[in-house]
């Protein structure tokens, strides 16, 4: 798992940047823009959250009867993932910025962001709060010309070779004012070791972000957890 970690990473830093780009954008579709639209009405401003009140959401949180904890990513483990993308080769080399600038967001946007696992261990997420909406609303973006130099990627670190290619979904959660899915594969050591779903969503100025990080192939759990997620950032404002 320590091997994989550093991938899962960057999966998420790719998620939470928006880099499926343009065709994220094609991928929500008239229906997903549509269906978002009369809640991002309906939605106040809401204001930063610290790291208590996001730990409390995480550990307060239901998704199906199932519990999450959270994870802090300045322990060893999280410290090693950094720390192996920040020394990490990668091809082609602008993703190595693309992930760097995703991990610093929450610094660079005066933020707070902590992550969690459900209690099976089978669905992380990650709760990300910003200053402000326009903050929010560039962490779900990024130009056309990013997603191709970054819809397949090699990581050298640690004497291993993690290759990730991805795919948009169409994902639509209910109650956020947008929603980006992103399908990735990841092969190390000459063997697929995860096909994961990732669901973005961000309401007013908070960003979630999902992910099944064991194999369990069915992308409406990560959908399901967004929502509730969202529900739980919305009653939190």
């Amino acid at each position: 798992m320590k091997r994989v970690l550093p991938a899962i990473v960057l999966i998420a830093g790719l998620a939470m940047t928006g880099c499926s780009g343009a065709d994220s954008q094609n991928g929500q579709g008239e229906e997903a823009g549509n269906a978002s639209q009369p809640a991002a009405e309906e939605t106040p401003q809401l204001h930063p959250l610290d790291k208590d009140q996001l730990k409390q959401i995480i550990e307060s949180t239901d998704v199906g009867g199932q519990s999450f904890k959270s994870v802090d990513m300045g322990d060893d483990a999280g410290s090693e993932a950094i720390k192996a993308l920040e020394s990490a080769e990668y091809e082609p080399a602008e993703c190595k910025e693309l992930s760097m600038t995703a991990l610093n967001a929450t610094t660079a946007h005066n933020g707070t962001t902590l992550a969690g696992t459900s209690a099976d261990k089978s669905v992380s997420v990650a709760l990300m709060s910003l200053a402000d909406e326009n903050a929010a609303g560039s962490q779900m973006k990024n130009p056309t010309k990013v997603a191709d130099k970054c819809s397949e990627v090699t990581i050298k670190s640690q004497g291993i070779e993690m290759t990730m290619a991805y795919t948009t979904f169409d994902a639509t959660v209910a109650g956020a004012d947008e929603t980006v899915g992103l399908r990735a594969k990841i092969d190390a050591g000459g063997q697929t070791v995860l096909n994961t779903d990732t669901v973005t969503s961000r309401v007013g100025n908070n960003i979630v972000t999902a992910a099944n990080i064991t194999d369990i192939g069915d992308e409406q759990t990560v959908s399901k957890t967004t929502e509730a997620f969202v529900d739980a950032l919305k009653n939190a404002g």
